[in-house]
């Protein structure tokens, strides 16, 4: 009975090993990675390769932060752009966050030319960076007011500030949502001479989920998921302000015929009684 039991067991091992896939063909086959990384003002001192995570860039004008500028992703993960500072705010780096089901893996770009500390009044972003979101307008060096639009059931957002000038600092802002949150959120640009410029972000949602957007994202010729989606873009409101404006045009025109048609029903040369007799009244006295 023990033997039978043994060898019962044994079959069963052995028939878990066969259906375990390695843990190294599972590491390599479905963890994603970065595959290629570029920035604008920047550029990698060695080749981008997946296996590295801790490179050093060169800025083209050390003075201007640098943006991303394109990328690629094996696998299906999202990418986030974080800025690094030192214990004096000083902007020194740039981390490309890489996040997926399983887990998070980070690359680090330190600056091998940082920017002399200046002090200077240039407290503008030249840019905002959040993912699956859409910036309206387009940021400008005018605007101060934003709306943000996400995907309805985006439940994390992470907005990074990107400053104009190398030496401010805006610290970035990560939001829990419920579905039906819609928040406010206030970026604080403080310039390298202590001077605040505060940008005021208005979220909305849109009727599309993040799988969708996700997918008109990777198009090649996506220029804007929100277009099309805002009330007063959307068909039925069109045809609700067209049909308005129809009523509206056919009152006039009714009201315009009616006046040309109405006849007066005073005639200006009838002469009234009383005012006859009045006249009687004055040639007898």
């Amino acid at each position: 009975m023990r033997r039978r039991l043994s060898l019962f067991l044994a079959f069963v091992l052995i028939l878990v090993c066969m259906l375990t896939p390695p843990t190294g063909a599972l590491a390599s086959d479905e963890i994603p990675s970065l595959v290629a990384i570029s920035f604008k003002n920047a550029r990698l001192d060695v080749p981008f390769s997946e296996d590295n995570q801790d490179y050093s860039i060169t800025l083209d004008d050390n003075t201007v932060t640098p943006t991303l500028e394109k990328y690629g992703i094996r696998g299906n993960a999202d990418l986030f752009i974080n800025y690094v500072y030192d214990d004096t705010n000083h902007q020194i780096g740039v981390t490309a966050t890489l996040q997926y089901e399983l887990g998070t893996r980070i690359y680090n770009f330190t600056y091998s030319n940082p920017a002399t500390y200046v002090e200077n009044n240039n407290n503008k972003l030249s840019a905002i960076y959040s993912q699956y979101a859409e910036l309206s307008p387009a940021i400008n060096d005018s605007d101060t007011s934003y709306k943000m639009y996400i995907p309805s059931d985006l439940k994390e957002l992470t907005v990074t500030p990107v400053t104009s000038d190398v030496n401010a600092y805006c610290a970035p802002v990560t939001l829990i949502l419920t579905e039906d949150q819609a928040p406010k959120i206030t970026l604080s640009c403080r310039a390298s001479n202590g001077s605040v410029r505060n940008y005021v972000i208005t979220i909305k949602r849109v009727n599309k989920t993040c799988e969708e957007v996700k997918q008109e994202m990777a198009q090649e010729d996506y220029e804007s998921f929100v277009t099309g989606t805002r009330l007063h873009e959307t068909p039925e409101f069109l045809v609700g302000l067209f049909s308005v404006l129809g009523g509206i045009l056919i009152i006039i025109l009714l009201f315009s015929y009616t006046r040309r048609i109405t006849v007066n029903p005073i005639d200006s040369d009838e002469v009234y009684f009383f005012d006859d007799a009045e006249d009687d009244e004055t040639e007898t006295e």
